[in-house]
């Protein structure tokens, strides 16, 4: 029996045009990947910086609100598993060997604190007057679609409906109070008053 020895490329300018035209030379090619991994390890300690602050913020949050707030959110939970399987709720069940009460008291800490972080972060926004223009809207809407070329009408129509807009506006409310949220824990002034959190009964 025949033993092949698998033959790596050569690192060489050769292989740096192989990957890409854009790259005329391996160095060029290095600097490229370097970069890159310079900016994906800055996004990350962006985005866990800034999930620290909202940790924090919201461990010291005192917040009243009715219980079926967490009910809806455990149905948007549920709605979300069932959609992502493409199957029914009782199907779902007996595939987790769970019952649906079961499931939704598992689902009970999760949700409460997703709704606590929505109104720790709508209470940030409104403190700290956040607001989206028209034009913001607008360009988040461009964006998306040229991350979908193929689909461009398409989705071009279905964003620009009255609630995909208002969805959107939302979306870049957050976006702004999170990064607003993060100013202030680097040592900006907070305006928001923050205390130990508790729920209506």
């Amino acid at each position: 029996t025949e033993i092949k020895q698998e033959r790596l490329p050569e690192l060489d300018d050769e292989f740096a045009r192989g990957v890409s035209l854009d790259f005329k030379t391996l160095d060029s090619l290095r600097e490229r990947v370097s970069a890159d991994l310079k900016l994906r390890a800055e996004e990350k300690a962006r985005i866990d910086f800034e999930e620290r602050a909202i940790e924090a913020v919201v461990d010291l949050a005192e917040l009243e609100f009715p219980p079926i707030l967490v009910e809806q959110e455990i149905d948007r939970l549920l709605n979300q598993r069932l959609q992502r399987g493409d199957q029914g709720l009782e199907e779902y069940l007996g595939r987790i060997n769970k019952t649906e009460e079961e499931l939704r008291e598992e689902l009970h800490p999760l949700a409460t604190k997703r709704v606590i972080r929505s109104l720790v972060l709508g209470k940030i926004a409104e403190e700290e007057k956040i607001e989206v223009s028209d034009s913001e809207v607008d360009a988040e809407i461009e964006n998306m679609i040229k991350s979908d070329a193929d689909n461009k009408d398409e989705l071009g129509k279905a964003l620009n409906t009255p609630q995909a807009r208002q969805s959107i506006e939302q979306l870049l409310i957050t976006r702004k109070t999170i990064q607003r949220l993060a100013e202030i824990a680097k040592g900006s002034n907070m305006n928001v008053k923050t205390k130990k959190r508790r729920s209506k009964k």
